[in-house]
């Protein structure tokens, strides 16, 4: 077996076991649920668990994760409409979780409101985000200038993707897709205000 089918697998077999452990830690409550509990709870043993997972908030983030999508499928998306501008790739590197949040949008807030409501859990979803960003700036790469750019413009998405959840979150019949739209519209016009404003 090659090392890109082991991969798959590898991952494949973690988002899988990262769903499980996710409805055992929101049924019973991250904090209240010890590893040992929840690995005996999907039929793994301890070890296994730690062969997949950092922590019990890494298989939480894990399963929200899930939702987003590969970020390294951004260059191969990119081929097929030549003169999209950066933002505009960006905005649609997001498209995976907003197509999730429009096919089951109960499982992703739920998802959301967990991580927020718990102090260890939102800290791993911020490490999870630095995570993301590296591998979005390398998806970036080769359409930008440099790879200071790359990382900037990777920054940016992900920031306005984060905030685009809490917004969705607290909001009552805007959709992720609406609200991140606006996000990126709001970018985009940051340049013509400030020419105006300052």
């Amino acid at each position: 077996m090659g090392s890109m089918v082991r991969d798959r697998v590898r991952e494949k077999m973690k988002a899988e076991l990262a769903e499980q452990a996710y409805a055992v830690f929101a049924e019973r409550g991250v904090e209240s649920v010890t590893v040992q509990q929840a690995a005996q709870a999907i039929g793994i043993s301890r070890a296994t668990f730690f062969r997949y997972f950092s922590s019990k908030e890494d298989a939480v983030v894990t399963a929200l994760r899930s939702t987003t999508g590969h970020f390294s499928d951004v260059a191969t998306s990119m081929s097929s409409q030549p003169g999209e501008s950066l933002l505009e790739l960006l905005r649609r590197s997001f498209e995976s979780a907003v197509e999730f949040a429009e096919k089951d949008p109960a499982t992703m807030i739920s998802r959301i409101e967990l991580i927020r409501s718990t102090p260890a859990l939102r800290a791993s979803w911020q490490e999870s985000l630095r995570e993301q960003q590296v591998a979005l700036a390398q998806a970036l790469s080769p359409f930008c200038a440099n790879q200071r750019l790359a990382e900037t413009a990777a920054l940016l998405g992900l920031s306005l993707y984060d905030h685009a959840l809490d917004r969705w979150v607290g909001s009552t019949g805007s959709t992720l897709r609406e609200i991140l739209d606006e996000a990126f519209d709001f970018a985009a016009m940051i340049d013509d205000n400030w020419a105006v404003r300052r």
